[in-house]
C-alpha cells in the first residue's frame, strides 16, 4: 500500500465494533471502505466459526503494527492520537523501538476541527499515519478526512499510543495466548464493563442469524 500513489486505509474489528456497525450505517460505510480489515477481538473469530467462513486467529492491531513497521525504514510516520502529551511520549518510543523511521509530527486527539487536523498533518507529509483516536471516531476520521493529510496509508490504532507511551500495560503474552488481553486491559480500566459485556452479543447474534438460516434451508427443501 505504501508503494502506491493512492490513499488506503486499515481497520480493526472486534464484537463490540461489529455490533455498532449492524446498527450505523455511516460506521458500517467506513469499515467496509477500508482496504484491509483485522479482526482484532476474539468475538470476531468465534462468530466467523459459527457462520462457516472461520479466520485463522486474531490479529491484534499492536502485533499488526510490530511486523509492519520494521519494514518500513525511512518512512515518515506521523501519530494522531491519544490525551495531550501522550502522541509526544509515544513518538520518543517509536524513535527508540525503530530509529530508522522517520517520525515528522504527532497531534492530540482533542482536536475541535477534524478537517483542519487533517490539514495540518498534511502540512508534514507523512507516508504512514498512526490514528489513534478510539472507535468508531477514527474509522469515520479516516474515512472523511484522511485522503485530505495526503498520507498513503493510515492504520486505526486505537490503544496502541497508550501501551507505546507507556501510560498502559499490555496484558502477557500467557494472557494473550488465551484470548484474555480483554481482561487484562479490563483490570486497568474498569470503566471498560459495559463495552467487555456488549461484546458478548455478536457471537449470539451469529448463532442465532446461523439457526435461522439453517432453518430456513431446511424449510424450503420440505424437511
Amino acid at each position: 500500500m505504501l508503494c502506491s500513489s493512492s490513499w488506503h486505509y486499515i481497520a480493526g474489528t472486534n464484537a463490540n465494533l461489529l455490533r455498532m456497525a449492524r446498527r450505523d450505517e455511516r460506521y458500517r460505510e467506513a469499515i467496509n471502505r477500508a482496504d484491509l480489515s483485522l479482526a482484532d477481538g476474539y468475538g470476531v473469530v468465534c462468530a466467523s466459526r459459527i457462520l462457516g467462513a472461520p479466520l485463522v486467529e486474531r490479529i491484534p492491531c499492536m502485533d499488526f503494527l510490530d511486523v509492519l513497521l520494521p519494514e518500513l525504514a525511512g518512512t515518515r510516520v506521523y501519530i494522531l492520537g491519544g490525551k495531550p502529551g501522550t502522541a509526544e511520549k509515544a513518538g520518543r518510543c517509536l524513535r527508540e523501538r525503530y530509529p530508522d523511521l522517520q517520525l515528522c509530527g504527532f497531534q492530540h486527539g482533542f482536536f475541535q476541527d477534524p478537517e483542519a487536523a487533517a490539514e495540518e498533518i498534511a502540512r508534514c507529509a507523512p507516508e504512514l499515519l498512526l490514528v489513534c483516536l478510539g472507535s468508531p471516531k477514527q474509522e469515520l476520521w479516516m474515512a472523511e478526512f484522511g485522503e485530505t493529510t495526503g498520507a498513503r496509508l493510515a492504520c486505526g490504532c486505537g490503544g496502541w499510543i497508550d501501551v507505546c507511551a507507556g501510560d498502559l500495560k499490555r496484558a502477557p503474552e500467557s494472557w494473550r495466548k488465551h484470548n484474555l488481553e480483554w481482561a487484562f486491559r479490563f483490570l486497568q480500566e474498569p470503566w471498560r464493563f459495559g463495552r467487555v459485556c456488549m461484546s458478548m452479543e455478536l457471537p449470539l447474534l451469529a448463532l442465532w442469524e446461523t439457526m435461522k438460516k439453517a432453518f430456513g434451508n431446511r424449510k424450503a427443501k420440505g424437511d
